[in-house]
């Protein structure tokens, strides 16, 4: 069975793939570094994806393997209103030339995500080989402190996720600082807001990370700014 392969996940919402032209642009991406065909236009691409979410809110799985053979899976999107993390250390992310592509060799990541649900957590918290935050199993990882918002480097080994590159554009039109950099985890324990970004939720807070619980917000949390601008892109 051919295992070589990139994949995109989208949310289909009220009839609509959401930032589907992101999703559209990576994967090209991803298939001209990779050697993976894809001729897809972003019109087919967004029709396909629409067609197989049907009715309700879905996520969508479209899968293309190096033989040109595609996949595509459908589950139900069942939103989060906020999660907890595990930090764990068992699984490192590492930058390398595969690190920049959504592959379908995600074993990693369920193996993290298997042992943070297993003690009671919602995500797993990864880490860089050199110990520096990442991401989380399945998204990318945002905190926010006295009007800048941070996020790990892509040296970290966390992938170039659609809402991270859409937040990166928002923040520039906003004149919201953004920091890339390398960070550790007791600075996101310090931070005002902490919050993960994917195609499951857009954009969802974090209430914990181990046992620590994170600071109550004041006033309407900048995730929350951030959600409305998505809502108005994609729904007008």
């Amino acid at each position: 069975m051919e295992r070589f392969g990139i994949f995109e996940t989208v949310r289909v919402e009220k009839g609509k793939p959401v930032l589907i032209e992101y999703h559209y642009r990576r994967m090209v991406g991803s298939s001209h570094s990779l050697n993976i065909p894809f001729s897809l236009t972003l019109n087919e691409f967004k029709d396909k994806v629409a067609e197989a979410a049907g009715t309700g809110t879905k996520l969508v799985r479209f899968t293309i393997f190096k033989n040109g053979k595609t996949e595509i899976e459908t589950r139900d999107c069942l939103k989060r209103k906020s999660v907890s993390l595990l930090p764990v250390y068992s699984v490192k992310r590492c930058f390398s030339a595969l690190s920049l592509h959504k592959t379908v060799d995600i074993m990693d990541s369920l193996y993290a995500l298997e042992e943070a649900k297993r003690k009671g957590f919602d995500e797993a918290l990864l880490f860089s080989d050199k110990g520096f935050v990442s991401e989380t199993a399945f998204a990318n990882l945002f905190f926010y402190k006295k009007g800048i918002l941070f996020t790990p480097s892509l040296k970290t080994g966390c992938l170039p996720g659609t809402r991270r590159e859409f937040i990166k554009e928002v923040c520039r039109e906003m004149g919201v600082p953004l920091v890339e950099g390398f960070f550790e985890m007791k600075e996101l324990l310090s931070s005002d807001e902490v919050f993960i970004t994917s195609a499951r939720e857009d954009i969802c807070p974090v209430r914990k990370i181990g046992p620590y619980p994170l600071k109550e917000i004041k006033g309407k949390p900048f995730y929350e700014r951030l959600k409305t601008v998505i809502g108005e892109v994609v729904f007008g």
